[in-house]
């Protein structure tokens, strides 16, 4: 036995007002709620004495009040719903106030995050009720008690939002929106702007949410202002979509950023300009180009894509061409790098995750509401999130990739006829 071992002490059931075969449903449970209330209550008539300055019928010139009964107080913890004998005191300069349990309190903290765990996993009220009824023995969810839940993701987001960033070293910072249901009474779908990278030590971090009307300049600049004003310095390169509001904002806030854009969404939609009987084609061709094995194969592959489909597809082969340098930035990036810089799309299956909550909900009632949750469920996932190998080699190729696209910008040839008509 090692020293810091304490024999607990041996109590006779008779003592606890307890008897042998008196125990109904689950005996465990049940001897674990009585064992709760009992610790409980004597913690609280601890308290009292301490207080008051004098135990229970004790005289004493430092006595500060009395007793005055007590009342039965319950309280949802872990081990379902737990009856407290709560002793009214009188006669005190200062009320009494437990430690232990607050005024009002009638929920533990270790069961309202699991409140707000459970919500954020797609739960809906009455989903918590059917769930933990038969542990809490009746004792059901107040609307006070699901608010205090919900009141605790809504103070999470408000903390996180406000913290500074001067510490988050990105070197790539992503951008992408999101659009949700967020007000009653209107059926139209607004902007919930993310902005998350991959810092210089190769972990990956939730930046920013917020909620813009659309993905317009005006929009994406407050976000852009907001990470600057709480400290993010400029990132190495920035990965984003196509969306002429986002690549203007990031223009006028970091002039001489490296930028690269999705090449998913670059592939999405020149299929659009293409008939379904010409997609199998297409997409092997453009494949060629953005999933070349060099920045040379690609820029080779670019140049056949439009000698062979320009008269077939000059719509499609024109938007391939239109600003085609940005969607080959990735190529200048170490190897390593390329599978995830090449695209804004590494959100997407959080993404999913929220809308599969969002289904549950419908339309939030305010944005607060929808901010909070949305980031709640992105930053669960985010404990998931895989990190990148940043070595100080790779370092040091990033930093070599950003100054080559300064002095030895890509050039594409090819496509000059078709963008120029």
């Amino acid at each position: 036995m090692g020293e810091s071992y304490r024999k607990p002490p041996v109590v006779a059931i008779e003592d606890l007002g307890l008897k042998l075969g008196g125990l109904r449903g689950d005996p465990v449970e049940e001897l674990a709620r009585y064992g709760a209330r009992l610790v409980l209550s004597s913690y609280i008539e601890a308290e009292v004495r301490e207080h008051l300055g004098a135990g229970r019928y004790e005289r004493s010139e430092e006595r500060r009040g009395s007793r005055n009964g007590r009342r039965s107080r319950g309280v949802s913890c872990a081990l379902g719903k737990v009856e407290v004998d709560f002793p009214k005191v009188r006669g005190t300069s200062e009320p009494f106030r437990s430690q232990v349990l607050e005024a009002w309190q009638r929920t533990s903290g270790s069961v309202a995050s699991t409140l707000s765990s459970l919500y954020v996993e797609g739960l809906s009220t009455r989903d918590y009720e059917r769930a933990l009824q038969p542990v809490w023995q009746g004792a059901g969810l107040s609307r006070s008690t699901v608010s205090r839940a919900n009141q605790e993701i809504k103070e999470g987001f408000r903390t996180w939002r406000r913290r500074r960033l001067d510490q988050d070293d990105v070197a790539y910072l992503f951008l992408d929106g999101h659009y949700e249901g967020v007000r009653f009474g209107t059926k139209e779908k607004e902007a919930i702007l993310v902005a998350h990278g991959i810092l210089k030590d190769g972990s990956r971090a939730l930046l920013g949410v917020y909620l813009g009307c659309r993905e317009s300049t005006d929009s994406w600049l407050l976000v852009l202002r907001d990470l600057v004003g709480r400290g993010l310095k400029m990132p190495l390169l920035v990965v984003s979509d196509g969306s002429p509001g986002l690549i203007r904002a990031i223009k006028e806030t970091w002039p001489t950023v490296a930028r690269q854009r999705c090449v998913v969404h670059r592939i999405r939609n020149v299929l659009a300009r293409v008939p379904k009987k010409g997609h199998k084609q297409i997409q092997k061709a453009l494949n060629a180009i953005f999933y070349a094995a060099s920045l040379e194969e690609a820029l080779a592959a670019a140049k056949a894509f439009a000698a062979k489909w320009q008269d077939v597809y000059p719509e499609a082969v024109k938007l391939v061409g239109v600003n085609l340098t940005d969607c080959l930035t990735f190529f200048r990036f170490p190897p390593r790098h390329w599978k995830r810089i090449r695209t804004s799309n590494s959100l997407e299956r959080c993404f999913l995750e929220v809308r599969r909550r969002t289904r549950v909900i419908g339309r939030f009632p305010n944005e607060q509401a929808a901010l909070s949750l949305i980031w709640t469920v992105l930053d669960h996932n985010s404990q998931k999130w895989r990190g990148m190998v940043m070595d100080e080699t790779h370092r040091k190729m990033v930093e070599d990739a950003v100054a080559s696209i300064k002095t030895d910008p890509i050039v594409v040839t090819g496509f000059e006829e078709l963008i120029a008509a």
